[in-house]
């Protein structure tokens, strides 16, 4: 049952990055961007691969919601800092989200309460 609420959640965060024009791995890495970030420490906030990392920010940067920086501490190391459009982006995305009530009416009634026995502990 967890699995299933699991994955109809996930849908929904899917569905929603998609109408933002983005992919929900695209979303993930902008909601880390509240400051500056070098890849190395992207990629251990997201648990992935330093590869993985980045292409991700290759297209997001390609689509204009990330821009590399020198880093201030080291001139060697770049950092990724979000765009202005990055932003707008993110924001959208957690408007469409709201209090994410919207993921749970996906749920059935069945889904819906076996949910609420499990977080009460049950």
């Amino acid at each position: 049952m967890l699995l299933a609420v699991a994955e109809r959640i996930q849908s929904h965060l899917d569905a929603t990055a998609r109408a933002v024009g983005v992919t929900h791995a695209q979303v993930k890495v902008l909601m880390q961007l509240d400051q500056p970030q070098r890849l190395c420490d992207l990629a251990s906030l997201q648990d992935c691969d330093p590869s993985s990392i980045t292409a991700l920010v290759q297209r997001l940067e390609r689509d204009g919601l990330v821009q590399r920086e020198v880093d201030p501490n080291d001139a060697r190391a770049r950092r990724i800092r979000i765009s202005a459009k990055g932003k707008r982006s993110r924001q959208k995305f957690l408007e469409l989200m709201g209090d994410g009530r919207a993921a749970l009416d996906t749920l059935s009634a069945d889904e819906r309460a076996a949910l609420a026995a499990m977080i009460a502990g049950g």
